[in-house]
This record gives C-alpha cells, sequence and structure tokens, in this order.
C-alpha cells in the first residue's frame, strides 16, 4: 500500500495525515501515533479466539513503511501501546525498536498502559510520561480541553459511517480535527474504530487505502 498524504494547519504547525493513521510532522522530523495494542490478537489467542498471527506484524510492517518514507528522529506514541500482559507480540515490538535504535520512541502511557517504566524502557521506550509537550502541542492520552493549549490525543478511536450510492454504509477510521484538539485513529489494523464516540463539531479525515477523505463538521465547507 502506498502512503497518501493530506495536510492541515492544526495549533499553527504544518501536519501531514497519511492513510498509514499516523502523522508525520515535517518541523519536527516527528511521527505521532496511538493506540497499538500490542498483544491484542496473542491474548485473544491466548483465550480461544483464533486471531490470524499476521495481525501485530502487519502493524508493524506499517511502521516500518512510515519509517522508510520519513526517515524521522522521533516517534511520539499517545497511549495504549500494549494491550495487556507482555508476550510475542511485545517481544516483536522491542526487536523492532534496536532495529530502529538511532529513533527516538516517546510513549504518553495510556489506559492499558499498567507496566513500569523500567518495562517499557526495556522494550526500547527511550522516555515515558503521563503528557508531552513538543513545541506549542500538548500530547495525551484521552481527549479533554485544557484551556486554549492545542492538544493531539487517541484513545477513543475515532470513526465515521459513510452512505454509499447503493444505499448501505461503510465505516472509516478517521482523524478527528477541532479548533483545539486533534483525536487520532487507532493505528492497529485490529482495534477498529467507533463512530458512536467521534465527537461532534469535528471535521473529520476519513482514513481508507485509497486516500483521506475530509468530511466538514455541519456548518463548515
Amino acid at each position: 500500500m502506498n502512503i497518501i498524504e493530506s495536510t492541515i494547519s492544526f495549533a499553527n504547525e504544518i501536519l501531514t495525515l497519511t492513510n498509514f493513521k499516523a502523522i508525520y510532522w515535517q518541523k519536527e522530523n516527528t511521527i505521532i501515533l496511538s493506540d497499538l495494542h500490542l498483544g491484542k490478537a496473542a491474548h485473544f489467542r491466548k483465550n480461544g479466539i483464533a486471531i490470524p498471527t499476521q495481525v501485530s506484524a502487519t502493524d508493524l510492517q506499517n511502521l516500518e513503511t512510515i519509517i522508510e518514507k520519513y526517515h524521522p528522529c522521533r516517534i511520539i506514541i499517545v497511549g495504549d501501546l500494549i494491550h495487556a500482559g507482555s508476550n510475542s507480540e511485545v517481544e516483536n515490538f522491542r526487536i523492532f525498536t534496536q532495529q530502529h535504535n538511532t529513533i527516538n520512541f516517546i510513549l504518553v502511557k495510556g489506559n492499558h498502559d499498567k507496566h513500569s517504566d523500567h518495562f517499557f524502557k526495556n522494550i526500547g521506550l527511550h522516555e515515558i510520561y503521563p503528557e508531552y509537550r513538543l513545541g506549542n502541542i500538548l500530547f495525551v492520552h484521552e481527549p479533554q480541553s485544557k484551556g486554549n493549549t492545542f492538544i493531539i490525543c487517541g484513545h477513543i478511536h475515532p470513526g465515521i459511517v459513510l452512505p454509499t450510492p447503493t444505499n448501505k454504509h461503510l465505516k472509516l477510521p478517521c482523524f478527528a480535527v477541532s479548533e483545539q484538539q486533534l483525536i487520532l485513529p487507532a493505528f492497529s489494523r485490529f482495534t477498529g474504530s467507533d463512530s458512536k464516540n467521534t465527537p461532534a463539531n469535528t471535521c473529520c479525515y476519513a482514513v481508507h487505502q485509497q486516500g483521506i477523505f475530509k468530511i466538514p463538521a455541519s456548518g463548515q465547507t
């Protein structure tokens, strides 16, 4: 799959949205993504649900593609890196970070990230924070309002439902963007998206393999 881009202005910065459900911030040479939920598929298999092993491998392959495209100095993971306990998928991520040891991997802890900072450093995270600021943008896991602060977050796995010409509906993950807040779609292909909790009055950038489609909020053009 080729990387398709859509450039937006947020927090007085130029950000590049991609159809790989990650952002590239050229000024800071930084990739931003959220909700990998590593180990989720293995957790399901452990409990008797036959999820293919390729699910997590594809997520890391997608991340590899993004790295090869942009050559970032930094990757910010905005929470929920690990779904539950440590397993083979988490070990594969450790190997992945070793292979990219020139990149500064930063984790903003999410509600699923219950492990110690020591654990996260052992799998290749260089910096671990409850929240993290770069430039004039604050990175937190869960959507919130902090006055005039510009926030990038994840957690709710935003999605949008679009009508099709055959009177059916297509549900797609999306970037949900308002004046002060940008909510990332879940990077993991196994995590899915939630159209019911996507905030109202946000401009949605629906993500499809073949492109990114802007869906303005009501009243916008």
